[in-house]
């Protein structure tokens, strides 16, 4: 009787496939001011046919997620999913594995285990982190000091700006995506104004701009 031996390593094919393509994501990746997050799986068709070339989905499982990300593929948008959201996997670089070999193209999380994982397999890496006071900041700090993602979302986007200024002084190059709470057009233009790279916005009416 065969068993699964989750202890052998992902398949170099995938790795060098995922490196392969990591550099013209990334490329694309900067040129999207506007990401399109998805957090109920009805809507990711929405986000698919959207003018936005990034779709960040927090939900899915191990039955939908290969084919959201076939399709993301095949319609040519840039595919990052967060990996504390999902149902059915856990927060291990086994997870990661499953997802890169479905070809996703970053991982978004809090978790530096995980990330480091994803980094590991060539994927776009996204540390989360929530702005609610300065010691959070400093212990966001503190992160970097140990991994360097190769971008930081911060919720809610309205920090982000003020958060950039603190990160840059370190970590110059280190992308910001400002994420949650964003209502209006208007709050979206000012932080990419700010400094910010993208933002991820829920709301399908301002995928549109």
């Amino acid at each position: 009787m065969a068993f699964y031996r989750s202890d052998l390593p992902i398949a170099e094919d995938v790795v060098d496939a995922n490196q392969g393509r990591s550099h013209g994501v990334r490329e694309r990746l900067a040129e999207c001011s506007i990401i399109a997050a998805v957090n109920k799986t009805e809507r990711f068709e929405e986000a698919l046919h959207s003018p936005s070339g990034a779709i960040y989905l927090l939900s899915g499982n191990p039955m939908n997620i290969p084919g959201m990300l076939a399709r993301a593929r095949e319609l040519g948008k840039i595919c990052l999913i967060n990996i504390d959201f999902l149902d059915g996997l856990a927060r291990d670089r086994y997870a990661v594995e499953f997802l890169a070999s479905h070809h996703v193209d970053g991982i978004v999380s809090t978790r530096m285990d995980v990330l480091k994982a994803a980094q590991g397999l060539g994927l776009i890496t996204v540390q989360r982190t929530f702005a609610i006071d300065s010691a959070a900041i400093t212990t966001t700090l503190k992160s970097l000091s140990q991994f360097v993602p190769d971008i930081m979302e911060v919720l809610p986007a309205m920090a982000a700006p003020k958060v950039a200024r603190r990160l840059h002084r370190e970590y110059p190059n280190l992308a910001i995506i400002g994420g949650g709470l964003i209502e209006t057009v208007r709050e979206i233009e000012e932080l990419l104004k700010a400094g910010v790279r993208s933002v991820s916005v829920s709301d399908p009416r301002l995928w549109l701009i």
